[in-house]
């Protein structure tokens, strides 16, 4: 099955995560960027498109304000109406704020300003002469008022005006299309933009879908891969730990078949050694009695005596050792092949009866062992009490003489485990025995306490055959923490038969 997952990749070489996950930031950034410039183009465009209409109907009202002014001042002269008067004040007070409205909207044109310079004396010029007329008809001097107007000065001054507004209209109509076409020009391209945004993003889904696919097809193969693989793994493992089983069953056998025989020659050296003390016994009693018949004196093989004592002293001593030894192997050995019975233990009530036991030796010590409360756990009760009992009596052994023994058992809880903490002010362990500690027939620190170095060895034993561990923390000369993590829940298990 490796083939099919090796050509997937070339269906699609291009394609990958980051080479599709930064096109699409890039072409997002572009859409970005072009989609904000054409819009702020298009808001400009549009604002100058105004602007234009804004000017061409500022002309406009100019023109009609005039135009206004001079048809009602023409018909106030020919009817001396107030109406026309009323129009015709109205219109003048107008053309000023118009006029000047214009001059702001047209100053950013220079061609424009100086057309309006051009039409605002104009314009004033008109309007003084309309004035002019409109105040005179009203003192009742109509001849001189039609003069004026006759005199034609006010129609040449409209003729301008008209021309120069015109002028003014067409450059603002041709400023208008230029602008109005600019602006569908932003529009289009805006919309254009969009598109390629669009068919962008359906690109790149389009590709993400392929790149899913791919994927997924690739994850799938993976996982099936990976299945046979674990399937063959746990075959291995399983061979593997039947192996180790059977191994180690081997090697308990060995060491319970070793140690029980060495039992029977070392009997026998203990008989034999007892038969030499008697034969010794006998020996140097002849020896006394053939000195005396000699005439020689009784104490004259003391000496020897002594020497012939003290080296069946070292004999025992090594008997008793190895004897002690050959039972602690024996001991192990049972224990590596003993099953385990899970029940509920009620563990504070397990260790306040280990402290209770060893009352007249903590009086002796100056001290007391505190038992918080600790959680009861479904373990083997017989594998906890040993586990608490070499812990509790290493740490009674080991205290110091210096001050009172303080010896601490507590507990810490995660949802499956418990840790159980031994802690004391003892000696303390040395940095470069933490480790040695729990090896068999290893000892730290002064030799001399009784012990064979087979107490921690057994209890790291049993915590690993529960399916904990064991740890230490400890400062020379201050104290020591032996942190012990076991199951909630023991699991039952079994061992092999007893080969023993």
């Amino acid at each position: 099955m490796a083939a099919p997952s090796a050509q997937l990749p070339k269906r699609a070489i291009f394609l990958s995560q980051p080479v599709l996950l930064g096109l699409g930031f890039a072409m997002l950034i572009a859409i970005s960027s072009a989609s904000i410039f054409l819009v702020n183009r298009a808001r400009d465009d549009s604002n100058k498109v105004a602007h234009t209409l804004k000017v061409e109907n500022s002309l406009s009202e100019v023109r009609v304000m005039i135009r206004r002014a001079e048809s009602s001042e023409r018909g106030y002269l020919l009817t001396g109406r107030d109406s026309f008067l009323e129009v015709f004040d109205r219109a003048v007070d107008d053309i000023e704020p118009a006029l000047e409205t214009l001059s702001q909207l047209t100053a950013d044109n220079p061609n424009q300003g100086a057309r309006i310079s051009r039409l605002v004396p104009m314009v004033r010029e008109k309007v003084a002469e309309l004035t002019q007329t409109v105040a005179l008809r009203k003192a009742g001097r109509t001849d001189e008022a039609l003069a004026v107007v006759e005199a034609g000065r006010g129609e040449a001054l409209m003729r301008d005006m008209s021309t120069l507004i015109s002028e003014m209209r067409s450059e603002e109509e041709a400023l208008l299309a230029s602008r109005t076409a600019a602006s569908n020009a932003t529009a289009t391209w805006l919309m254009v933009m969009n598109i390629i945004g669009v068919l962008g993003i359906l690109i790149i889904a389009a590709l993400s879908m392929l790149l899913v696919r791919r994927n997924t097809e690739e994850l799938r193969l993976a996982h099936r891969d990976l299945e046979r693989a674990n399937a063959s793994l746990e075959q291995r493992v399983r061979e593997r730990t039947a192996d180790l089983e059977e191994a180690n069953n081997e090697i308990q056998s060995f060491a319970y078949i070793v140690s029980h025989d060495l039992r029977s020659p070392l009997v026998n050296i203990m008989g034999f050694t007892s038969e030499l003390e008697a034969m010794r016994t006998d020996l140097f009693d002849r020896l006394a009695a053939l000195r005396l018949q000699a005439g020689g004196k009784v104490d004259e093989d003391a000496d020897l005596a002594a020497d012939f004592e003290e080296a069946f002293g070292f004999i025992k001593a090594s008997i008793v050792k190895m004897d002690r030894l050959i039972k602690a192997i024996l001991e192990l050995s049972r224990q590596g092949r003993a099953e385990f019975h899970p029940t509920a233990v009620d563990v504070r009530g397990l260790v306040t009866g280990i402290a209770e036991t060893m009352a007249h030796q903590l009086i002796e010590r100056d001290a007391r062992i505190d038992v918080a409360q600790l959680p009861d756990v479904i373990s083997d009760r017989m594998a906890l009490e040993q586990v608490f009992t070499n812990l509790i009596d290493n740490a009674v052994k080991y205290l110091r003489s210096d001050v009172p023994g303080r010896i601490s058992v507590s507990a810490l809880e995660t949802p499956g485990y418990v840790t159980f903490l031994v802690s004391d002010n003892g000696r303390g362990i040395a940095a470069e025995d933490r480790g040695r500690v729990f090896e068999l027939f290893r000892r730290s620190g002064p030799q001399d306490k009784p012990g064979e170095g087979i107490g921690l060895a057994h209890v790291r034993s049993l915590v690993r055959r529960m399916g904990g561990s064991i740890v230490l923390e400890s400062q020379l000369g201050e104290g020591t923490t032996f942190k012990i993590t076991v199951p909630r829940v023991l699991a039952p298990q079994s061992k092999g038969n007893d080969n023993g």
